[in-house]
Formats: structure tokens, sequence, C-alpha cells
């Protein structure tokens, strides 16, 4: 007798896990590019091929069943096993082209990001690169749900088994001010901030604190060009990093920069991505992107603030 249950597919196990993601089959709908009744149909082929149950899902409730909670980590491993076999042949040239998705940060968009991905594309031409910018704490939103492949972000993930890690550089902070105002006493100078839901934010709140200085509360912005060109503007000054320094278009024109009047710290910059999923292609990728940062902006702050010696450093 022939068999007329839908076939177990790929797809189906990609829409179940975004649905899971997502919690919702319109915004998995919205992360695949398709329509919502695609997605449930999806879902419904699936627990027909599996001959279970896999969500509960109705107008108020979305629910992993307990079929679909011993599903879930299959699936998962699945898409990563299929994705890594799909990078291990687009790069020998063996297929037509797939997409990688790259979740990136705003420091990096006017220098590195275009001859980083130029040069990708050269090595790996049967790779679409496609390409986002946003804070740390987004990119990282962005991989653990899949609506991005690899993220470049300060490293403060820590060791999780499902993410590998390749640190990049060592970007240290200091301080930028107003062209007109001297470093003798900052105390009657505004003080400009990152927003307080920006990691850097935290970390230069924290360092203040641990020095003894808390600033009066003022202006803090979420983008750096917005904060140099205040800092400009109210003859003030801020503290960020080399590397969103650098990165910046005209803040030079905005700002001078100078040594820290707190002990030094620096965060670090790695590039993300999920355990195994895109096999050799994210060490050959940050291979690249320190060869740039270190050719575009390392050298050349090198050059202009030698201050900093080693502390800004390809690693």
């Amino acid at each position: 007798m022939e068999n007329t249950d839908p076939p177990f597919t790929f797809r189906a196990a990609q829409v179940f896990v975004a649905a899971v993601e997502a919690q919702s089959i319109t915004r998995a709908a919205h992360r695949l590019g398709i329509a919502p009744s695609s997605v449930s149909q999806q879902l419904s082929g699936l627990e027909v091929a599996l001959g279970a149950k896999l969500i509960e899902r109705t107008a108020r409730q979305f629910r992993l069943t307990k079929a679909g909670e011993l599903f879930l980590e299959p699936a998962r491993q699945l898409l990563d096993d299929v994705t890594a076999a799909k990078a291990c042949l687009v790069m020998a040239d063996q297929m037509p082209p797939m997409s990688v998705r790259i979740a990136s940060l705003e420091e990096l968009d006017a220098t590195v990001v275009a001859p980083w991905l130029l040069a990708l594309t050269k090595t790996f031409p049967n790779i679409n690169f496609t390409l986002n910018s946003g804070a740390s704490h987004e990119n990282h939103e962005a991989l653990s749900s899949r609506a991005a492949d690899l993220m470049l972000a300060v490293d403060t993930v820590g060791q999780v088994d499902w993410i590998e890690q390749y640190p990049i550089l060592r970007d240290p902070f200091v301080l930028v001010a107003a062209p007109d105002v001297t470093m003798t006493d900052l105390s009657d100078k505004p003080f400009v901030r990152y927003a307080s839901d920006l990691q850097i934010g935290r970390q230069i709140e924290a360092q203040l604190r641990r020095s003894g200085r808390q600033p009066a509360r003022g202006f803090e912005f979420s983008s750096n060009q917005a904060m140099f060109a205040m800092t400009a503007e109210v003859g003030g000054w801020a503290i960020t990093t080399a590397l969103a320094y650098f990165g910046t278009p005209l803040a030079a024109d905005l700002v001078r920069v100078h040594p820290l009047p707190v002990p030094s710290f620096s965060r670090r910059l790695a590039l993300h991505a999920r355990s195994g999923a895109l096999g050799e292609l994210p060490e050959r990728m940050a291979e690249e992107i320190r060869a740039n940062l270190k050719t575009r902006i390392v050298e050349r702050a090198a050059e202009k603030l030698p201050f900093l010696e080693d502390g800004f450093q390809v690693l």
C-alpha cells in the first residue's frame, strides 16, 4: 500500500526551530520570509511525518509538547550539520551559492567591513555575504535566534557549548574631548555618556566607579557619531574606545584623543558562530578581518596615538 504521509523535510525542521525560537508563527514567518500559513502547513506536515504533536498552539498559547522538547535539540543539530556540510562544499567550490548572514558592529562599518567582504568574496565566490550592524547584545540575540549565522561582538559570551569564538582585537578605552578642552581639570566640563543599556556604557560606568569618579548625569547616546558630535558641541569629554574613534567618520574633526584619567582598561572583540555550523569558514573569516584591522586601523593608531603602545592589538 502506498504511503501518503508527508515526507520529513529539512525545510520543515528549519520552520519548526524558527517557530520555537520566535515563540510565534507570525514572527517565524517574518524571519523566514514566508507566509504564516506556510509556517503552519510545514509544522502540521512535520507532526504527521513524525507521528507526534510537537507544539500546542492556540490564540493565547504557544508551548512545546514533551515530543517537541525531545525533538528540538536534534532538529537544531540537523540544521547546523546541514549548514556545515554546505559550507564545506562551497569552500571547495562544489556547489551553487549559499548565503551567510553577519551581524556586525557600527565601529567597523566605515573602515573594515567593505574590504573584508570584498576579500571574502574573492576567496569564496560561491558565498553571498549579507551584513547588518547593531550593538553587541543585539548581535548575540541575532545569533542565538538564527537571524544571523555569525556575529562580531564584544567577547562577553563566556564559554558555552553552542558558540565558538575567534578573538580578533583588544580595543583599549580612551578619553575624547572637544578640541579646546584641556586635561588639567575635567570636573567642570560636561561628561557625555553611552546609553546605559549598552554593554560599553556599563563597562565605562563600572570603571569610573572603581576609580572614584562619578560625573554628573547628562546626555546619553547609543551611537558613536552622535556622542562625538555632542561632546564637541557642549565643550565636554567622554570615554570611548580606540576602535570607535578610528572607525567613526569625521571623529577627528570633532574631538581630540587623550590618555585615560583612570586606570587603563579595554574590551575584546571576537567573531562568534554557532559551534560547528559553518565548518572552517569562521576561522578563515576571522583571519581575514584581523588582517584588515591591522592595516586599516591598528597601524594608523600606532602612528597617531603612540600612548596606546600595545594596548590596541590584533589578537
